[in-house]
């Protein structure tokens, strides 16, 4: 069995999506090491949003519950392919509870134009630095070496010594971020895998190494679903791409919320979000089918993300509590993570893999229920919502 815990709830969808291509039994949880085990586990969180102190304790208890229950597990720390959030110091969690003080970290995506060259970051053929990740909100790409992306996101003390480059062989102590510009890279690097290395990266990384040990060999076809009534789509995304989906569903009559201005305001009055939630729920009531939307611009102000977010998965909590939505469509990792724990939904197992990064998922509670996730900057199937 393979653990992965990944710190976003989306980036955890794509891996189990992974599985779910090459017919590997796979189960998956909300901060908890899910039930019934399956080939592979994947513990979701939103660590990528909290603190970095928060953030190092939510590793660190997974880790502690996943070596209590089997001894040497085989572990995959799952991190952004641009190595946004707490990488280091989570990575410190999971090294403190298994003891292996080697790290094998590949961050990178060759499919999606992600890349690695001696010790440099590209997007495409472009430093990091100077793309549009620069102006990430919560960690903005300042540099585009590797080295020096992974420690300005850490204020812990981080004792393991940082290697990029091309790497030959690991023998010492650190954490291992070698080259990478193409698929046969993927697979070159994971010979430097052994049971005593602590590995993590990206879901490419993750589907080459399932090949390396023989878990995968064959894609199956992806199914075609279609939601054409009944469904609810809440979008706390403001990736372009996101803004047009919902703009596209509502010209081809599928009604569209956004919060009102008072509700994108620092403060707000508690009520007016319980109103809100209930125009909500009358609108799905009369077409049977909602997109909800924050806003279609970044509002600015101290913590506006994590407070919008927790606006958003209140009324999105009202709406499908108070009404028998069976289908949830749900983009952007925070805003997944903060619906689900609001509904107190926890533990799913992965169902269908729709396209790359979109995931569909029956709730394990209640088996009428799916939600189906997709990273803001990813696109919806074209066919599949109507």
């Amino acid at each position: 069995m393979i653990t992965v815990i990944a710190d976003d709830l989306t980036g955890a969808a794509e891996i189990a999506g992974v599985c779910l291509r090459y017919g590997v039994s796979v189960s998956f949880g909300i901060d908890v090491v899910p039930e019934p085990s399956a080939k592979v586990v994947v513990v979701a969180t939103d660590s990528r949003s909290q603190t970095e102190p928060e953030a190092y304790k939510t590793h660190l208890k997974i880790a502690q519950q996943v070596f209590e229950k089997r001894e040497n597990p085989i572990v995959f720390k799952k991190c952004d392919s641009v190595l946004r959030g707490h990488v280091l110091t989570e990575l410190k969690a999971l090294t403190e509870v298994s003891g292996k003080q080697q790290v094998l970290l590949q961050p990178s995506n060759p499919s999606t134009y992600r890349s690695i060259k001696n010790g440099v970051y590209y997007v495409g053929d472009v430093e990091i630095e100077n793309t549009g990740f620069s102006a990430d909100p919560d960690f903005p790409a300042k540099t585009s070496s590797v080295a020096e992306l992974l420690l300005e996101r850490t204020s812990e003390i981080i004792s393991l010594p940082i290697q990029t480059g091309a790497i030959d062989w690991i023998e010492t102590e650190g954490v291992y971020v070698p080259d990478c510009q193409s698929e046969t890279d993927l697979t070159t690097n994971l010979e430097l895998y052994n049971e005593n290395v602590l590995i993590g990266g990206s879901a490419a990384c993750f589907e080459q190494f399932l090949k390396k040990l023989s878990i995968i060999s064959v894609e199956k076809e992806m199914k075609n679903l279609s939601f054409t009534a009944s469904y609810v789509l809440v979008s706390g995304s403001t990736h372009p791409e996101s803004v047009a989906f919902a703009k596209m569903l509502n010209k081809n009559g599928c009604p569209l919320l956004m919060f009102p201005e008072h509700l994108l305001a620092e403060n707000c009055n508690e009520n007016d979000i319980l109103e809100f939630a209930y125009q909500a729920i009358e609108t799905y009531v009369e077409y049977q089918k909602l997109v909800l939307r924050i806003s279609d611009k970044n509002i600015q102000f101290k913590n506006s993300s994590k407070v919008l977010k927790s606006r958003l998965s209140v009324v999105a909590g009202k709406l499908i509590s108070a009404i028998d939505v069976n289908e949830v469509l749900i983009e952007g990792g925070a805003s997944a993570y903060d619906v689900l724990k609001n509904l107190n939904w926890s533990s799913f197992g992965p169902t269908e893999n729709l396209a790359p990064g979109v995931v569909r998922m029956q709730n394990n509670l209640d088996k009428r229920k799916h939600i189906t996730l997709k990273p803001g900057s990813y696109k919806w199937p074209k066919e599949l919502i109507n």
